[in-house]
């Protein structure tokens, strides 16, 4: 059974904690409450080992959780507030107060993958004025409760609704009738069942099959360096033994292909959490053979398909002639963790149609575009330059400028403006993706 750790305010985690009663699932929570929302980080560092999953009462402390070294995208979830828990603040309020407040002060938190700003537009049809105050994980709580405050004083509002309890708790010493958007029964069932799948593909994940080769490159011309005496025996027993110790920390299986090439077989939970073991043998191999070492990873339902995989992402590497490690699944996703170069997902199944066309008037292949969009939009860069991209994925500049020449003539990116040089020649170009 796993166990899922739930923070939030004291009254958010009580609430989350009772619908969580009436989930069927083999999930088992307790809950973690704060007084103030900075202390997600505490609580994190102080239960991490108790809990396998954590779930979070807002996008709030889920943010701040960010922060930890524990925090884990996989393992983490928060509460999603839809715009429904402000009608009913105004619903109730207007009751409690003995009229329809039409004018109304909301705080809410600016979240890039939601538009609660223009739904909240469409109080508009039902009330006179709407005042939006729109914060980040940063905002200092008196901030916000002066903006109240001041529409208050200034006699322009009938209420309050706000995201933060401590706001509500103020405002309401002060007289100002004030509802607070705590997380709804719907909202937590909601995320509940989605978190719960959340979990299933996480097991699923973490009991895949995974594969991992190590090559050291040129290993032919290591054993003809050394073919007289007894100089590659031991070679070959310490660069075993550094595979060895690879193996003991994955639980692993080790075969010996010989010519600088073994095979490991693993789970994909234990080689996730040991990259950085993998990155530390590949540093040892290569020190101890002065050659580069690559790493291929297979993930997969069966052990053929998984080894497979591995050989194919091994083979992608050798194309590249880049040290480091690439990852390959089954849905056709590639993950390339190169040394230089930031980390960069893709995936070379597509299924649009028009791109595919489009692709087919360049030399520009399907991998190398998805790659592009990747880096892109991981970097959050807009506008990005051809050097960027040559950086990024490890070519020349001259061939990365070629690249989205072709690519702005089909109508993928665009030419969006100049960037001019410190030192002297032409300015270099600017580009975005196409919408």
């Amino acid at each position: 059974m796993y166990k899922v750790g739930v923070v939030g305010p004291m009254r958010s985690v009580e609430r989350i904690l009772l619908y969580a009663k009436e989930l069927e699932s083999n999930l088992s929570f307790v809950g973690y409450s704060y007084d103030i929302v900075n202390e997600t980080m505490d609580i994190m560092e102080r239960h991490h080992q108790e809990v396998d999953f954590w779930l979070f009462s807002g996008y709030i402390p889920y943010k701040i959780a960010q922060q930890s070294k524990y925090f884990s995208k996989d393992r983490m979830e928060y509460i999603y507030t839809t715009v429904n828990s402000f009608y009913r603040g105004v619903v109730e309020t207007s009751y409690e107060i003995g009229k329809l407040a039409k004018d109304v002060s909301i705080d809410i938190l600016h979240i890039p993958e939601n538009n609660y700003a223009e739904e909240m537009a469409d109080l508009d049809k039902l009330l006179n004025n709407v005042y939006i105050k729109e914060f980040t994980s940063t905002t200092a709580i008196g901030e916000i409760i002066d903006y109240h405050l001041a529409l208050w004083n200034e006699q322009k509002i009938d209420m309050v609704i706000t995201v933060y309890p401590t706001v509500e708790e103020k405002l309401k010493e002060k007289g100002i009738p004030v509802y607070w958007t705590g997380p709804l029964k719907l909202d937590i069932s909601h995320t509940l069942q989605l978190f719960s799948e959340k979990i299933r593909t996480f097991y699923y994940k973490e009991t895949q099959t995974t594969a991992l080769v190590v090559q050291v490159k040129d290993f032919f011309q290591i054993k003809m360096a050394n073919n007289n005496g007894y100089g590659i025996h031991f070679l070959l027993l310490d660069m075993k033994k550094i595979i060895l110790q690879l193996c003991e920390k994955v639980d692993g299986y080790l075969i010996d292909e010989s010519n600088g090439r073994f095979v490991l077989f693993s789970s994909r939970g234990i080689v996730e959490r040991n990259i950085n073991a993998i990155f530390e043998m590949i540093g040892r191999l290569s020190a101890e053979t002065d050659q580069p070492c690559f790493v291929g990873i297979g993930h997969a339902s069966t052990v053929y398909y998984a080894e497979n995989y591995a050989h194919q992402a091994l083979q992608h590497l050798a194309l590249k002639n880049a040290k480091g490690i690439v990852v390959m699944q089954e849905d056709g996703e590639i993950t390339e963790l190169i040394e230089g170069s930031s980390q960069v997902t893709y995936t070379t199944r597509v299924q649009d149609k028009e791109l595919i066309e489009k692709l087919k008037q360049t030399s520009i292949s399907v991998k190398i575009f998805a790659k592009i969009e990747a880096v892109i939009n991981d970097m959050k860069l807009e506008p990005f330059s051809a050097k960027i991209i040559a950086k990024e994925l490890n070519m020349t500049e001259r061939n990365a400028q070629r690249i989205l020449s072709e690519l702005v003539k089909v109508k993928l990116v665009e030419l969006c403006g100049e960037e001019n040089r410190h030192s002297r020649g032409r300015p270099s170009k600017l580009y975005k993706l196409s919408k």
